[in-house]
């Protein structure tokens, strides 16, 4: 019996659905940090928006954030 549990291995996480930038500029503005990039993203799949928010960098915005809206079940 053992033996079968050792055969599977551990199931994969559950995809996760991201947002990507639609929008981008350059922090020109006194309070964000030398290299801070202010975008808008959105979902492809529900078309939830983000509105404007600051990252650390434009490759940071570029990998893209989990969609709070299709990703509402946690993803373990």
């Amino acid at each position: 019996m053992a033996r079968t549990l050792e055969m599977f291995e551990k199931p994969r996480k559950k995809r996760e659905w991201l947002m990507h930038v639609v929008d981008c500029a350059n922090g020109n503005c006194g309070e964000l940090e030398d290299g801070e990039q202010v975008v808008a993203m959105e979902c492809a799949r529900c078309g939830h928006e983000s509105g404007w928010i600051s990252l650390p960098s434009l490759t940071a915005a570029k990998r893209g954030l989990p969609c709070p809206k299709c990703n509402t079940v946690p993803n373990v």
